[in-house]
Formats: C-alpha cells, sequence, structure tokens
C-alpha cells in the first residue's frame, strides 16, 4: 500500500473536528479539548478499502420497564389544579408589576411637575424682587417727608409724647385702654 500524505492530512484534519486523530499505524488517539469530555463521541462509518477500519457496533437500546414509561407520561401531563394555581400566581404577579409600573408612571409625572413649579416659583421671586427694587427705587424718603409736613401738616413728636411700653414676648401689643 502507497502512502499519500495528502489523505493522511486531510482524515486528520477530518477527525480532529472530533477529537480524533488516527496515527500512520492504524492506531486511533483520542484527544478531548476544552474542559469537560462530550456526552457523546460521533461515530464514523468504516471506510471502504482500510484495511485496519475499527469496527462500529451499534449501542443497544435500553429497555424501559413499564413503571418509568408511566412516570415519564405522567411527567409530560400536567395536573389541572397545579396549572390553574400556576396560572394564578402568574396573574398575581403580573398584576402587581403593572400595579408597580403605574406608581413609577404616576411618580415621574409628579417630580416633572414639581420641577416645573420650582421654575415657576423661582421665575415668580425673580420678578417679584425686581419689582420691589424698582418700587424702592423710585421712592424718595425725603420727598415724603416734606410732603407730609408741608402740605399734611405733620410735626416730629416733643420730649413728653413718647411712651416707651414694656416688650412684650409677642410681635404685637395690644392695647386695651387709653393710654395717659
Amino acid at each position: 500500500m502507497y502512502y499519500d500524505s495528502r489523505m493522511e492530512r486531510g482524515n486528520i484534519m477530518r477527525e480532529q473536528e472530533f477529537g480524533r486523530t488516527t496515527n500512520t499505524t492504524g492506531r486511533q488517539n483520542l484527544y478531548v479539548y476544552g474542559n469537560a469530555a462530550p456526552a457523546f463521541m460521533p461515530q464514523r462509518a468504516p471506510q471502504p478499502g482500510r484495511k485496519n477500519a475499527p469496527v462500529i457496533k451499534p449501542r443497544p437500546k435500553k429497555s424501559i420497564s413499564e413503571q418509568t414509561r408511566r412516570n415519564r407520561e405522567k411527567a409530560v401531563r400536567m395536573n389541572p389544579a397545579i396549572l390553574f394555581s400556576f396560572v394564578v400566581v402568574i396573574g398575581i404577579f403580573a398584576t402587581a408589576l403593572m400595579g408597580e409600573l403605574t406608581l413609577q408612571a404616576q411618580n415621574t409625572q409628579l417630580r416633572r411637575e414639581i420641577a416645573s413649579q420650582k421654575s415657576q416659583l423661582n421665575t415668580l421671586k425673580m420678578e417679584n424682587d425686581e419689582e420691589y427694587s424698582r418700587i424702592a427705587g423710585s421712592v424718595d424718603m425725603q420727598q415724603i417727608k416734606e410732603k407730609a409736613i408741608t402740605e399734611l401738616g405733620m410735626q416730629y413728636a416733643q420730649s413728653g409724647q413718647v411712651i416707651v411700653v414694656a416688650d412684650a414676648t409677642d410681635d404685637y401689643v395690644h392695647q386695651y385702654q387709653d393710654m395717659p
């Protein structure tokens, strides 16, 4: 028999896909790639014309006991009570999830409204401060004093006209009778 290196390389490459190589003496070397051996190694059909082709025996089917077969059929079928309770639990879970999503959407909407109202409040405060500054700047206290004295006849208080009242804890003083 002659040795064709191209055929041998092709067989080795094809067999390496499955984790096997055949050396020139016809012995098979088994390699396991990765960190775990595969559960099933594919078997190649013997090639005609090869002398030392391995004989592959088909695996016999395991006979399954009647009890095992019944247990498998039982496992496939679902008990209606279990199925109903499963559906109820999924329904409760879906309702709770929808409620949570609704609350989160409302929370997000309220946060947006609060931010909008805060912005509006800040704008109004700035406008109020500007208006107060404009009014305070337009009032001339000297002009008011002259007008009160000349046109309205107001006078400064004399020394005997000022009465000092005892300081109360409140900001207001209540007058219950006339002052002397």
